[in-house]
């Protein structure tokens, strides 16, 4: 029921008199929700971003006060997809060099 209210309303909402005062109508009916996800977002989201981009900052900070560190601190991760990137060039240097005559 409440799929058929929305496309009889996203079909009305395009015809020139009516559907100006239909998408008025929708935005109002929004607004509250539109208030409620604003405030949790400013009540959990943002907070939680403030926190992670200081924490960056001061990585980024550590990082660039001691450089050989960032070699001691990269993940292994990292390291190994490094690796796998090296013999991936060379064996394809290898099988460059296999097909020249």
């Amino acid at each position: 029921m409440k799929t058929l209210i929305k496309r009889g309303v996203r079909s009305m909402a395009g015809w020139p008199l009516l559907g100006r005062l239909i998408r008025t109508v929708v935005a109002v009916v929004r607004l509250p929700d539109d208030h409620l996800r604003r405030d949790a977002l400013a009540r959990e989201q943002l907070p939680m971003l403030l926190k992670t981009i200081s924490e960056l900052n001061a990585r980024v900070l550590a990082a660039e006060r001691d450089p050989a560190n960032l070699v001691v601190s990269t993940p292994v991760a990292l390291r190994l997809i490094g690796r796998d990137l090296a013999a991936l060039r060379e064996r394809l240097d290898q099988l460059e060099a296999a097909q020249r005559p």
